[in-house]
């Protein structure tokens, strides 16, 4: 009997994992959203290009991602960036995923960067909160598209 459960329930299991995250149309996303995402990346990468480690205002960060973002935090991610990649270049908004978790409550934006160093593509992936669009981590820099497949790629590695 509890073969015959083990072999019922091996299709559901496998059925289920054949991803772990779904695309949220751009078209169907809010233009404000949008805009403060793009916002924020902008003034993210002036203050890093005019030395500006000042807090950033105007913005609804989320408190982990704002301990996240204190002048010497900032100060260290901005001359690894600038060593890196060289002068940065926000380009469009390319994407943006979700995850199918019951508590899903952010999207990821990934947004894609010209770069002076580089001639791959570069993509930022920027969290935020659907609920009065706080932002919010992750703030990460990478070659794929998704933020989801580097993670992916990064720790699961067969």
């Amino acid at each position: 009997m509890k073969k015959i459960y083990f072999l019922w329930m091996i299709p559901f299991l496998l059925g289920s994992c054949n991803s772990r995250y779904n695309v949220v149309p751009l078209n169907k996303m809010n233009k404000e959203r949008k805009q403060i995402a793009q916002d924020f990346v902008e003034t993210y990468f002036k203050k890093c290009e005019n030395k500006d480690y000042s807090e950033f205002e105007g913005f609804n960060i989320a408190k982990r991602f704002q301990a996240k973002l204190s002048p010497d935090s900032l100060k260290r991610s901005c001359n690894y960036l600038y060593y890196k990649n060289g002068k940065v270049v926000v380009e469009k908004l390319v994407s943006a995923h979700t995850t199918k978790s019951p508590r899903d409550f952010m999207d990821v934006l990934n947004f894609k960067l010209k770069t002076e160093k580089s001639t791959q593509p570069v993509y930022l992936h920027l969290g935020m909160y659907r609920d009065q669009n706080f932002i919010e981590m992750p703030f990460y820099i990478s070659a794929d598209e998704s933020y989801y497949e580097t993670i992916r790629k990064k720790y699961y590695k067969k």
